[in-house]
């Protein structure tokens, strides 16, 4: 059977590093009973107030159908808002909503939890040494697409 040639490297452990604590934060949140779909959507609501649906989809990388979808959910549940965006009539901001808050402070204690999971056996220098190496790699990709710091 083919394989390819180049072996895994840095970019191949990253991308299963995420896939992993993607899953360790969704075994530890089963109680919350929402899709991963869903707490990643409230995740990039809380960090980023008022993004339309049209970001969203590409912060989580899915179809804007999709992410609609998962929106009219959140909205259901009266966690998030639909809010006019006053600068473009089509367009609706994302806000949350104060029932959201004991969502989010359960998100965030899961999100120190795993945090700690994967980070264990490492001291403080080497964290701070893993996180400005993540930082230069994001800011070499940002330069490569022309993204700035408000892409976060």
């Amino acid at each position: 059977m083919p394989r390819s040639r180049v072996p895994v490297g840095p970019s191949s452990l990253i991308v299963e590093i995420a896939r992993l604590i993607r899953r360790d934060f969704g075994q530890r949140a089963e109680h919350l009973n929402l899709t991963q779909s869903q707490w990643r959507a409230l995740y990039q609501i809380s960090h980023r107030p008022g993004i339309n649906q049209a970001k969203l989809a590409e912060k989580l990388e899915v179809h804007p159908v999709s992410v609609t979808q998962v929106v009219d959910r959140l909205v259901k549940a009266g966690w998030v808002v639909r809010v006019p965006d006053p600068m473009d009539r089509r367009a609706v901001q994302l806000q949350l909503t104060d029932a959201c808050v004991p969502l989010l402070e359960e998100m965030d204690r899961i999100s120190i939890e795993t945090r700690e999971t994967v980070l264990a056996g490492l001291d403080e220098t080497q964290r701070k040494d893993l996180e400005d190496v993540l930082r230069h790699v994001r800011a070499n990709l940002r330069q490569a697409f022309g993204a700035d710091e408000s892409d976060d």
